[in-house]
């Protein structure tokens, strides 16, 4: 696997994990901003993993790298999915700013690697997606700080 195709396939186990966090805590949460937020940040990552698709190999599970980026990133999700509590959702925020964060990074990182034209378009057509997602877990972590 080339370097484009490795940043491509962390960048489609993260998305594949935030997506799974967020799907599976969205049900319990009761604030309304949260709630949307949480919804947002799911369905952008089922789409993005829809539309990375023709781009990202197929891999085994366990011929993942164990401390690639995304290998920590999908633990933290596993880890803050354990952890977290629904009616202080906010608790979580930390780590959930830091999965959005990575995710960014390698988008942008793909785009900046990537020379094929239609797969440029697809990544550039998300970064302001995944900025509001970022923002969005931002601003949770401000409400716990306050």
């Amino acid at each position: 696997m080339d370097r484009r195709e490795d940043v491509l396939q962390q960048i489609a186990r993260i998305a594949r994990s935030s997506r799974d966090f967020f799907v599976a805590v969205y049900p319990g949460v009761n604030d309304a901003e949260i709630r949307t937020a949480f919804a947002y940040i799911g369905e952008v990552k089922t789409q993005l993993l829809a539309d990375l698709a023709p781009w990202v190999p197929q891999t085994e599970p366990d011929q993942a790298d164990p401390i690639s980026p995304a290998a920590i990133v999908a633990k933290m999700y596993t880890d803050a999915h354990k952890a977290f509590r629904h009616n202080v959702p906010a608790a979580s925020a930390s780590a959930l700013s830091f999965g959005e964060e990575q995710l960014l990074r390698l988008l942008e990182r793909a785009f900046e690697e990537s020379c094929v034209p239609a797969l440029n378009e697809v990544l550039k057509s998300y970064h302001p997606q995944l900025v509001i997602c970022r923002e969005a877990m931002w601003r949770l972590h401000a409400r716990q700080a306050a």
